[in-house]
């Protein structure tokens, strides 16, 4: 890749994992269309957008952590569920409406957005949880994390975008130790996606070195911006993020219908392949 390029890739990576890792997420869906738009193919694209996806969270669990952001232990309490509710999202996938759970999915991203932003002014404790850990709470976790991991498996979407609102609407975390809970869970799920398509893509070495300290810098910028800003700062912003993506979601499917099955639905299969592969 040229040098122009090089430069364009490196203030792209950097500005985008400063804006995800806000909010302990990975930047995969936006990562892999901007390698493409850069004239990278697309088996590679994917391929670096994983580590790069890897790396946002990482970067940002380790600021979090370093603040008393992340409590580990609860944080691993949504892995079983999430993982076994992706080996039957991908097992149903095929026979899944997927237009309309997109169309579902992304009436539900706006108004959980709506109740983030109302929810706004709200006081809170930070970096502490306020529910605590009963049977209950570990049974609704698990069938929470569960129906992510399905969902993600059948639409191709992050499931970061509603573990966030979970934790702040539901669990009543503080939205710093919410990102921070959200980050360590990004970083291990995407982990074995990231092993496992490493040793069988290719990629440009020295690309893959630019953008990692991009991402990298970038990341350490954002955590640190939630780590310092107001707690109500954050839930709007997150909620921005949310109307964001259900937009984009809402786009697609009407680009699909108005293609009638043609170009609109070819950027429909491409968006859900890149995204498929940022579970969170």
């Amino acid at each position: 890749m040229d040098p122009s390029s090089l430069a364009i890739a490196f203030v792209s990576i950097l500005l985008i994992s400063g804006v995800f890792s806000m909010f302990g997420k990975g930047g995969g869906s936006l990562y892999t269309p901007v390698l493409v738009m850069l004239g990278m193919a697309v088996g590679p694209a994917i391929s670096t957008a994983l580590f790069l996806n890897l790396v946002t969270a990482l970067t940002a669990t380790i600021v979090f952590r370093r603040n008393k952001l992340v409590d580990t232990r609860f944080c691993m309490v949504f892995l079983p569920g999430t993982v076994l509710g992706s080996l039957l999202g991908a097992v149903l996938s095929a026979m899944a409406p997927k237009n309309l759970l997109l169309g579902i999915f992304s009436v539900f991203l706006y108004a959980v957005g709506f109740l983030l932003f109302l929810s706004s002014k709200e006081k809170e404790k930070a970096g502490q949880a306020v529910k605590e850990l009963t049977p209950r709470i570990l049974v609704v976790i698990t069938l929470f994390s569960f129906g992510v991991g399905v969902l993600s498996s059948l639409i191709g979407v992050g499931g970061g975008l509603i573990i966030f609102p979970f934790l702040v609407l539901y669990m009543k975390y503080g939205a710093q130790m919410a990102a921070g809970a959200n980050s360590l869970i990004v970083t291990v799920s995407s982990l074995v996606g990231t092993i496992g398509h490493f040793t069988l893509g290719h990629v440009d070495i020295r690309f893959l070195a630019v953008t990692t300290v991009a991402c990298i810098a970038g990341s350490a910028i954002g955590s640190h911006v939630t780590v310092k800003a107001r707690p109500g700062f954050v839930r709007i912003a997150f909620a921005l993020i949310m109307w964001f993506f259900a937009t984009q979601i809402a786009l697609q499917l009407w680009g699909a219908s108005d293609a009638g099955g043609g170009s609109g639905a070819l950027v429909m299969q491409f968006a859900g392949a890149t995204q498929s592969r940022e579970r969170t």
